[in-house]
């Protein structure tokens, strides 16, 4: 379908002369640079070697207006891929076509951003908020939150502001990054494997904008397969071999009772969130989700927000924030079964029964985490932002977003530093 609207807006445009009233162009970019204190990665790309994959990305964006009631979106983005940690790829962040039948209406298809925060529509143009760094434990929630659908808006004049409830349904083919420390060879290499997903989703968000003040609460579901047929696990049965021994049979090529798989996964996940002026310089911002799972004690079952204090000071806006992401008990659980309690290497094939409880374990979205970050950004004009950025990450019982290096124990009960400086540009 995207590829379709993608031809249909090339021949919408090369017919301008005939059809369009408008054509407007804009860009956006940030070219940004993040060390930690660690030298293993953490949110794939920072440790202490520094990085400009974490936060740079750059786009380009064509607006085409047919009348009044038709107009047409394709914007360009460039930014590190989503299938190689060491490739950056150039795709459609919004490619689609819009229909205002009313000025209280509007319906659009294509490639789209599910509304999930509230940032979701900007997240990618770092002029359009202070923080180096838009809070991982509310904005990596989840791997991708585009979609190709359709998106129906209705809005309400509210006083000064207005009230718009966004109704939305698709799916988009992504890809889910995991870390293995060590493998299951020959069949797992050890390191980062890339898995091929396809989400559907759809939702209701209700959003209100006012002169001093945004809020947004939304209710999402998701369902989530592998692009390859390969069911997904529900639980792991438990395999004795001797008395006090034993381990969780995590694939079919172990020995024991039949596996219980499901093709797909559902989520539902709530989310609230809001920024608020208070007076003419402070500013505060939270927002929080609840991510539940269904159809499997594995995955992904979470909650996490954060809460941020904004000061402006002339051309400068310090700010202050703090965040937290805890998966729920259950599922850490299962993280320490898979992985505290391996085979005595004496017994026959431990060493493989060993490593695949370990690589079962590192592909759920465990997380254990929470932060700490003081920054200021300090606009030269509205067009251009530089931010400067410290965190603090204090890693709980396990996080996916950091990469255990291989033949070492997996990072926890730790802390982790996090230096940034961004330059953000729109033209």
């Amino acid at each position: 379908m995207l590829r379709r609207l993608l031809q249909a807006f090339v021949l919408v445009t090369l017919s301008l002369p005939v059809l369009a009233q408008e054509l407007a162009w804009s860009g956006f970019g940030t070219l940004g640079y993040t060390r930690s204190n660690r030298d293993f990665a953490y949110q794939r790309f920072i440790d202490d070697g520094g990085s400009l994959a974490r936060d740079s990305v750059f786009g380009l964006q064509a607006d085409l207006r047919l009348n009044p009631q038709w107009s047409a979106t394709l914007q360009l983005k460039a930014a590190p891929s989503l299938q190689h940690d060491s490739r950056w790829d150039l795709s459609p962040a919004w490619a689609f076509v819009a229909w205002r039948p009313h000025d209280d209406w509007l319906l659009r298809a294509g490639r789209l951003r599910v509304p999930l925060y509230l940032h979701s529509e900007s997240m990618d143009v770092g002029v359009t908020h202070d923080m180096a760094r838009l809070p991982a434990e509310m904005y990596l929630i989840a791997p991708n939150t585009d979609f190709d659908g359709l998106y129906a808006t209705r809005t309400w004049a509210r006083g000064e502001g207005e009230l718009a409830l966004d109704v939305y349904a698709g799916r988009i083919g992504t890809t889910a990054r995991f870390s293995m420390r060590d493998g299951v060879p020959p069949l797992l290499p050890a390191g980062v494997q890339f898995v091929d997903i396809t989400v559907r989703s759809a939702g209701a968000v209700l959003t209100l904008r006012e002169p001093d003040a945004l809020w947004r609460a939304g209710l999402h579901q998701t369902a989530t397969r592998r692009r390859n047929g390969q069911a997904l696990p529900v639980r792991f049965p438990f395999v004795p071999v001797a008395p006090g021994l034993g381990y969780y049979k995590v694939a079919d090529e172990l020995p024991g009772p039949p596996l219980e798989t499901t093709p797909s996964v559902r989520n539902l996940v709530f989310t609230l969130g809001g920024e608020q002026q208070l007076g003419a310089d402070w500013r505060v911002a939270a927002e929080f989700a609840r991510n539940l799972q269904r159809d499997t004690e594995l995955g992904s079952d979470s909650r996490g927000g954060y809460l941020a204090l904004f000061r402006r000071i002339g051309h400068a806006t310090p700010y202050l924030s703090v965040g937290a992401l805890r998966s729920r008990t259950g599922l850490l659980d299962w993280y320490r079964r898979l992985t505290a309690n391996p085979l005595p290497e004496a017994i026959p094939g431990a060493a493989q029964i060993n490593a695949a409880q370990r690589a079962a374990a590192e592909t759920n979205y465990a997380y254990d985490q929470r932060s700490l970050a003081v920054g200021s950004s300090f606009a030269f004009d509205p067009r251009q932002k530089l931010k400067l950025e410290w965190q603090h990450t204090h890693v709980g019982r396990v996080s996916v977003m950091v990469d255990t290096p291989a033949g070492r124990e997996t990072p926890h009960d730790t802390s982790i530093d996090l230096w940034s400086v961004n330059y953000s540009f729109t033209f």
